[in-house]
């Protein structure tokens, strides 16, 4: 009879404790997404609007803030990377004192854009700094990076946990493509430390910001068209195993400069965040519950002149037209069409 009383006492202590540690998960959380602000001060020698409009990006960016600003109930905003024209340290202390007026914490991540560019011989030696400078600058409530890392993990509301990717490499310039290579990776440090997270994380809520996608979104991705294969990490379906291993339900990334839009691969939704500094120059605002996920996208507030710049230095681009985006006025249609996913711009979903 005593044993009985001590079990039935322990089971009612254990369904107390799980009472209480739901009672206090996370119910719902809304936060805004933005990418590729590519920040660069228009006083510096060089910054022009082409297709990257680079004498609006603070301009731009600092509209977006304001904005999300006055979203009411946020509890935080990411940055999906490439925070800067070419990791030139005016321009991280540009970006920082934007987002450093956020009402809501902030975390970023790195993209090709933020580490030291290797010189080649049609370059003088750029004055960017170690990515590890980069991360630095945003340590703590201002960014998320941790000390003497570059990637990072954080509880951001009760059980549901923040990863971070650092997938940038060095940007070597390859002359057959006339560009620097601007892929990505998860190296074997980082993924043995995701890991150890996700395995530390696996009862939680967890999601994933990223740069670089882990998943192609056109299929010019898949075959290389203008090296578009850098548009996705090396190592993508690595990656991708050790998320679904561990239950992960969102990926977040930037990089690709088109609108938000979803795929479902290997029971992960993997959303792609528009960028500020091109057309079509939006952000994303989320409510998410342990059960739930629904979006819309904003346009960045600009007068009509810069809209219409960047549209038609849009257009006039052709590196960023895919093989069915010809120089037609049917061609010019599917290019518009697919950057700016105007059907795309609100929806929400379930998971399982």
């Amino acid at each position: 009879m005593k044993g009985s009383k001590i079990l039935s006492m322990a089971v009612i202590i254990s369904l107390i404790l799980f009472t209480f540690s739901l009672a206090f998960a996370f119910d719902k959380v809304k936060f805004a997404v933005i990418s590729d602000p590519h920040i660069s001060i228009p006083q510096q020698k060089g910054v022009s609007d082409g297709y990257k409009l680079g004498l609006k990006t603070v301009m731009l960016t600092e509209n977006a803030i304001a904005e999300i600003n006055k979203i009411p109930d946020l509890n935080f905003v990411l940055v999906a990377g490439d925070l800067t024209q070419d990791a030139e340290p005016w321009n991280i202390d540009e970006l920082r004192k934007i987002l450093d007026g956020l009402k809501v914490p902030y975390f970023v991540v790195l993209g090709n854009h933020d580490i030291s560019l290797v010189p080649h011989e049609k370059k003088d030696q750029p004055i960017s700094l170690s990515k590890y400078s980069v991360a630095g600058a945003f340590i703590g409530r201002s960014g998320g990076m941790v000390p003497g890392m570059t990637y990072y993990a954080h509880e951001v509301a009760k059980d549901l946990v923040l990863v971070g990717f650092d997938t940038s490499r060095a940007q070597v310039f390859v002359p057959e493509a006339g560009l620097n290579d601007f892929g990505g990776r998860i190296d074997a440090g980082q993924m043995r430390w995701l890991e150890s997270v996700l395995k530390k994380n696996q009862n939680k809520t967890v999601i994933i910001l990223t740069h670089h996608s882990l998943v192609p979104w056109h299929e010019g991705d898949r075959t290389n068209h203008n090296y578009w294969r850098w548009f996705w990490i090396d190592n993508a379906e690595e990656v991708r195993a050790l998320l679904k291993k561990y239950g992960v339900k969102l990926v977040f990334s930037g990089h690709r400069h088109i609108s938000t839009r979803y795929q479902k691969v290997d029971d992960i939704y993997h959303f792609i965040t528009p960028p500020i500094s091109t057309y079509p120059m939006r952000y994303v605002v989320y409510e998410m519950t342990p059960k739930s996920l629904k979006w819309e996208v904003k346009d960045v507030p600009a007068s009509q002149e810069v809209w219409d710049l960047a549209r038609k230095n849009f257009l006039a681009n052709k590196w960023w037209r895919g093989p069915d985006h010809l120089e037609t006025p049917e061609g010019d249609k599917k290019y518009l069409e697919f950057y700016e996913s105007n059907w795309t711009m609100k929806g929400d979903l379930t998971f399982k």
